[in-house]
């Protein structure tokens, strides 16, 4: 820890390389900020403050069967449809921690920031959730957890997945903290 994140901000929406890393760095942030440390919660840095440009990774890049060496996030066009971004995590074991991850966001969808564009995928709202299981956490399905940013559903306008709820807190507190 802290883990260290490389993104490629290439993307089909025109979204500049500054927005991309300030959107990520907010998302892994979120889980960073301490806001809920008086309560038992994480008290050291989850995700490094700063973030490696690599245009070298692409979609095709990401070692989707054995660790590539870095925790990379990209976008590109995955197969399968309806899904807004995957993310796969390799654990040890024997030691039972995380290895690595890599993140895929779909280029079926068309992101951006959207407190400007209701229409849009948020890059910030997505990326919360998606590092969430980098660290861990698995999805939440229960109708009653729609609020929490580890819930398993979400769409185009959707913000509320930026910041973490009761739930998160408690999953990642009883993981790291």
């Amino acid at each position: 820890m802290p883990v260290n994140i490389e993104v490629n901000p290439t993307n089909p929406n025109g979204l500049d390389a500054e927005f991309v890393l300030s959107a990520i760095g907010m998302a892994a942030e979120e889980w960073d900020d301490g806001e809920y440390s008086g309560w038992g919660g994480v008290t050291d840095e989850l995700f490094s403050n700063e973030i490696t440009i690599t245009y070298e990774k692409d979609y095709d890049d990401l070692a989707w069967s054995k660790p590539g060496g870095s925790n990379t996030i990209v976008f590109g066009n995955y197969p399968t449809a309806n899904v807004i971004a995957v993310t796969i995590i390799w654990y040890s074991r024997a030691t039972r921690t995380i290895i690595e991850f890599d993140m895929a966001l779909d280029t079926d969808f068309t992101w951006g920031n959207a407190d400007n564009d209701p229409k849009v995928m948020d890059l910030q709202n997505i990326v919360t959730h998606e590092l969430g299981h980098g660290i861990g956490l698995n999805d939440l399905y229960l109708t009653a957890a729609y609020r929490e940013t580890m819930y398993g559903y979400a769409g185009e306008g959707e913000t509320i997945k930026r910041s973490l709820h009761v739930g998160d807190q408690a999953g990642i507190t009883k993981l790291y903290g």
